[in-house]
């Protein structure tokens, strides 16, 4: 499916509620409006899962593996992306918790931190009624953009995009997206085409993304 460019729904209905839901493992995700029912939040497996993992699973397959830290700060100079990184868990309902800031992206702590062997999960709103939101400009990302993770042991986990797809909610691939992975990933989301009859987002941007190789 072609990935959106980068467009919320401000002007269009700015005085309706943020809905930006992110679909994931049986049926998670990040609800804001009242009618959608609270999803299951995902295993907590999903570290041990990745650090057991034992063949790989994408091209960075050569790359530097980091110890855990975790992330506070997500850069992309491409699409002028510079937000501070909060740690996330599971809210109340059972959905999994989102920044109160709209303007700051989440890590959810079920997954690894960037840089480790495995699959680290950021997500983030697209906008709010304010305007735009951490990941507005995610849909202008392409193949071979950098995307750095600054961690809390000052180091960084650098990343390039390998794969940008978007997902309508009801037909969303939640293994191949929160799956264990044996080598470092990042994967990005955020929510894609709003309906104005709904009030809601039909669908979600997964960007993927692994380290480059190391220099041989």
């Amino acid at each position: 499916m072609s990935v959106l460019s980068p467009r919320g729904r401000r002007g269009v209905c700015a005085a309706a509620a943020t809905a930006c839901a992110i679909a994931g493992l049986a049926l998670l995700t990040i609800a804001l409006l009242s009618y959608q029912p609270p999803p299951p939040a995902p295993p907590p497996s999903a570290r041990a899962q990745a650090q057991a993992a034992t063949t790989g699973s994408g091209p960075g397959r050569q790359a530097t593996v980091l110890p855990a830290s975790e992330p506070v700060q997500v850069i992309s100079q491409r699409i002028g992306l510079a937000t501070a990184v909060e740690a996330v868990g599971v809210a109340k309902d059972g959905s999994v918790a989102m920044p109160t800031d709209p303007d700051r992206a989440g890590w959810y702590t079920g997954s690894v931190t960037p840089g480790e062997r495995g699959n680290a999960i950021l997500a983030a709103h697209l906008d709010s009624t304010s305007g735009p939101a951490a990941f507005y400009g995610l849909g202008a990302l392409r193949k071979g953009d950098r995307i750095t993770v600054r961690r809390r042991d000052g180091r960084e986990a650098v990343f390039t995009v390998t794969a940008m797809n978007v997902y309508a909610k009801d037909a969303f691939p939640s293994q191949a997206v929160y799956g264990p992975t044996a080598d470092p990933q990042l994967t990005l989301i955020t929510c894609a085409d709003w309906d104005n009859r709904a009030e809601a987002y039909r669908a979600n941007l997964v960007v993927t993304a692994h380290p480059p190789p190391d220099p041989a």
